[in-house]
């Protein structure tokens, strides 16, 4: 009896202990990031769910959005916004813990396709064309767009900017309805898009921004898993597949 009564113990112990790692199990990871990074990490999220039996859950919106809603309290597991901006000043702020670059952000002008009226910067300055930006408050590219005008000479009080949009999606699908006559987004929307024109701008004008994957105060081991996939050679492969230029290891 004295045996029967230490199994069953045994057996009470390890069922509990098992009914509280099951509690403990994460089953979701909530990812903020930037609208323009939504083909590659979808498909990384649905490996990760694949691999790991953990479902990742996105949400896409303009950078600055996204990053004031971490300032009021909508935390995160992992922030992946379009520009180094905004991880930070949330590191600055104690919310984000460290951030590692995985691509960069490579503005360039888009057309309607079959549109060639506009072949370089300074025809944007032409009030005879409409122009779609980002928001620079909203939008990740909204703030490098203004730094290329003003580099270019050109005044954006004096174009015929006819809207600003909070999303690159936005923007693109302004372009893609022939909305109007020009903006600026990423290359990798661009060139996900299939369906507008792209013109290249010329680097003493440009303005790169590095997409950084933050870690937050938050952490346990299925969240740096999902880092490590990001990071990971497949990831960057991933984002490589969808137009963006990845971060190269650096030489040892």
């Amino acid at each position: 009896m004295k045996k029967i009564g230490i199994l069953f113990l045994t057996f009470l112990i390890c069922a509990i202990t098992s009914n509280s790692f099951a509690k403990n199990e994460v089953k979701e990871i909530l990812v903020f990031a930037g609208a323009g990074m939504q083909a590659p990490l979808d498909e990384i999220g649905k490996k990760f769910e694949e691999r790991y039996g953990v479902k990742v859950i996105y949400d896409y919106e303009g950078s600055g959005m996204l990053g004031n809603k971490i300032l009021v309290g909508q935390g995160p597991d992992v922030f992946i916004p379009g520009s180094e901006k905004w991880a930070k000043l949330l590191k600055e702020k104690g919310y984000v813990k460290d951030y590692t670059p995985i691509a960069y952000h490579t503005p360039v002008i888009i057309t309607p396709l079959g549109d060639s009226s506009i072949k370089s910067l300074k025809d944007l300055a032409d009030p005879n064309h409409s122009i779609v930006l980002g928001d620079t408050e909203a939008a990740a590219i909204g703030e490098p767009s203004s730094a290329i005008l003003k580099k270019a000479g050109i005044e954006e009080s004096k174009m015929n900017i006819k809207a600003r949009g909070i999303t690159i999606k936005q923007l693109v699908l302004w372009i893609e309805e022939k909305n109007a006559d020009a903006s600026i987004v990423w290359k990798a929307d661009a060139v996900q898009s299939g369906k507008v024109r792209i013109i290249e701008i010329p680097k003493e004008y440009n303005s790169i921004n590095m997409i950084p994957v933050c870690r937050m105060k938050k952490d346990n081991q299925r969240i740096s898993q999902y880092i490590q996939s990001v990071l990971s050679d497949e990831g960057k492969g991933i984002f490589a597949k969808h137009g963006f230029e990845v971060v190269k290891r650096p030489v040892k």
